[in-house]
């Protein structure tokens, strides 16, 4: 994809065509307000992680609607009272700013983590009355649908082969691999355990073809599996362009041809 990069000491800009871009510079340097400029170009498809975020996970959630649930993470709220998409689409993306950010969008703490939460259990609902419906229809393929919990379970497990999760209406559990009945909520989770399956469901829900800024793409996680969990991040989104916002060569570095800033 196309992007504008925002502009230089010397006023000028460039525009660069890649999937993947590492902006890598120290503490301090801009690279959180490098990333809120290109939110502000592309708002419509992009979708920013901030390194300053709440890690607390629910014990438990409750469905919505769909739309309710995806707005309400795209974007931090629902505007229900309009029947025309396109106007709440614009009133929904005209408010991020202060529903999503606080109007504070270099430095607010964001706190989306039920969001997300709600949302993948929607989904989970709905996959599973679509499901029923087949089975009471005749003749119809019996398919298993994948949803985003299964994804995100195989892709947390993978990195993580030591935990199993669980997923029960409006809970997820973990536990143990080799002690199955000693399972728990999985907001008790370390904040590692907690952030690897908030950056795997945040990207996975995404609308396709987004943008996807990740700042501190490696914080609460350890070197050695931080190269793996993105490498199966980003083979689950081909669609999506990566701009990674990092202060850690050996991160910047593990993601092969990659734009480097």
């Amino acid at each position: 994809m196309e992007i504008t990069l925002p502009k230089k000491i010397d006023n000028s800009e460039e525009t660069i065509n890649s999937s993947r871009i590492v902006v890598i510079g120290a503490n301090g340097s801009g690279k959180t307000r490098f990333g809120t400029d290109i939110e502000n170009r592309y708002n419509s498809k992009t979708h920013r992680i901030s390194a300053q975020k709440s890690l607390t996970m629910p014990n438990e959630v409750s469905t919505k609607s769909r739309v309710r649930a995806e707005a309400e993470f795209m974007f931090g709220y629902y505007y229900p009272e309009s029947s025309n998409q396109q106007l709440k689409h614009l009133n929904n993306l005209n408010n991020k700013k202060c529903n999503r950010w606080g109007n504070k969008p270099n430095t607010f703490l964001l706190d989306d983590f039920e969001k997300l939460m709600v949302l993948l259990h929607t989904e989970e609902c709905e996959e599973a009355i679509k499901l029923k419906k087949v089975f009471n229809t005749p003749n119809q393929p019996d398919v298993k649908p994948i949803t985003k919990l299964d994804r995100i379970k195989n892709i947390w497990q993978n990195v993580l082969p030591h935990r199993q999760l669980e997923v029960k209406t409006g809970i997820i559990e973990t536990y143990p691999v080799e002690n199955p009945e000693s399972n728990y909520n999985a907001s008790e989770m370390s904040d590692g355990e907690r952030i690897v399956f908030y950056l795997i469901g945040e990207v996975l829900s995404v609308p396709k073809d987004a943008i996807i800024i990740i700042d501190e793409p490696e914080m609460h996680i350890h070197n050695s599996i931080t190269k793996k969990l993105w490498d199966e991040i980003e083979s689950e989104r081909p669609d999506c362009t990566f701009i990674y916002l990092t202060h850690d060569i050996d991160f910047a570095t593990s993601r092969q041809d990659a734009y480097r800033i």
